[in-house]
């Protein structure tokens, strides 16, 4: 099972909404993080929660990233949800597919 939900997003506008409305949920800011699109800033759209030298999807880097690191790379806003215990996995999920997000953790 993955500790974090994964989401990518076509605008600013719309991860921002997904944003807000997990904060009004309960989800503590600090457990989410938002790659800004790449053609906008560079630097920050760095993997949410990681300086350039230690983002996981560098090369040889394997983990559950790669499932989203193509859409980051390719200007499109990744928005990451790392999960507490007890988390109501189910209602994130919702909250993300309202806001027009789609689930890089679990494709298909």
């Amino acid at each position: 099972m993955h500790n974090a939900i994964v989401a990518v997003f076509a605008s600013r506008e719309a991860v921002e909404g997904a944003r807000a409305h997990l904060v009004e949920a309960g989800v503590a800011d600090e457990r989410i993080g938002v790659s800004t699109n790449l053609t906008e800033d560079g630097v920050a759209a760095e993997m949410p929660g990681q300086s350039y030298a230690n983002q996981p999807c560098q090369p040889g880097a394997v983990d559950e990233t790669e499932l989203y690191a193509d859409a980051a790379r390719s200007g499109t806003y990744v928005l990451r949800v790392e999960l507490e215990a007890g988390a109501d996995r189910a209602m994130i999920d919702d909250i993300l597919r309202r806001w027009g997000g789609r689930n890089a953790t679990h494709p298909g």
